[in-house]
């Protein structure tokens, strides 16, 4: 409904109306949904004997989990949250001292009615006894008063604004296309000097169930949604090296280039794209939701 004003609103002739963020209604807490991504890792480096030149394609899936909004961010509390924590939290124990004769002149009365059992006249004395008892009479209202100032201990959070998206099992493919070239120069005269180049140009599944590969949260509030890729565990693929033949390397997806959390982008989790630059190459991301 939101976005059909916003339209609206521009048809109208409003340019200002779209700076307006479009909020993103929260999905059920449980549910489930498959995002589908794309991560291609390219990178040349070089040192004073050796070289390699890398280009990873990651094509992965997992099914994401609906956690309940909440007012805090995958980050953490913010200082205002944490004061505000440690201020209820300052409260609540300077009510319990207030507290505490009340508390005990209830737990009197609690020993007195555990003496009474499941006799209802014993019971009825009891209550009797305590509806004419002036510091009953006092206590009560001490305790409804508690009651009340307990029920306003409740830090102020904020706004309910964050929802995240968590991997319950993902699956990927990786493709490696890499060449390692190792030159030595040899001792003196170049006695010993060689020159070996490795080639990898193969795929391989990911071979461990438990790899988080994805999170996900929404800004509930801004209309935005952010994304954590987790890098999976190294694959085993064939390679082949001049000098020595085939063999097999331990490929991961990464070279130098760290992965960032990308984001924010406008709406809710779905058709994305992303990107990172570091000093030897890049980090492509494509996001995409299966429904």
């Amino acid at each position: 409904m939101q976005r059909k004003i916003l339209v609206a609103l521009a048809a109208c002739g409003f340019p200002w109306s779209v700076n307006i963020a479009a909020a993103v209604e929260p999905a059920p807490e449980g549910a489930t949904t498959t995002m589908n991504f794309r991560v291609v890792v390219k990178e040349r480096s070089s040192g004073e004997y050796n070289s390699t030149a890398i280009k990873h394609v990651l094509e992965a899936q997992c099914s994401m989990l609906a956690l309940a909004p909440s007012s805090v961010s995958w980050d953490g509390p913010t200082a205002e949250q944490e004061a505000a924590a440690e201020n209820a939290t300052a409260q609540g124990e300077a009510l319990s001292q207030q507290m505490s004769g009340t508390q005990d002149y209830a737990a009197q009365i609690e020993a007195e009615a555990a003496k009474c059992g499941e006799d209802q006249a014993c019971l009825t004395a009891l209550a009797m006894k305590m509806a004419n008892d002036p510091n009953f009479l006092a206590q009560q209202g001490q305790m409804k008063a508690g009651a009340e100032a307990a029920q306003k201990l409740q830090p102020d959070m904020g706004p309910v604004r964050y929802q995240q998206w968590n991997p319950q099992s993902c699956t990927g493919k990786m493709q490696a296309d890499d060449t390692y070239v190792t030159s030595d120069p040899g001792g003196e005269g170049g006695g010993g000097a060689y020159t070996d180049t490795v080639t990898v140009s193969a795929a391989g599944a990911i071979a461990d169930d438990s790899w988080p590969g994805l999170f996900v949260q929404t800004d509930l509030i801004d209309g935005t949604t952010t994304y954590k890729v987790i890098a999976p565990p190294p694959v085993t693929l064939p390679s082949n090296s001049s000098m020595n033949g085939a063999a097999s390397r331990q490929v991961g997806l990464l070279g130098s280039t760290a992965l960032p959390v990308f984001g924010p982008y406008p709406g809710a989790p779905g058709h994305h794209k992303g990107s990172a630059k570091g000093q030897d190459g890049s980090i492509s991301v494509e996001w995409a939701s299966a429904h």
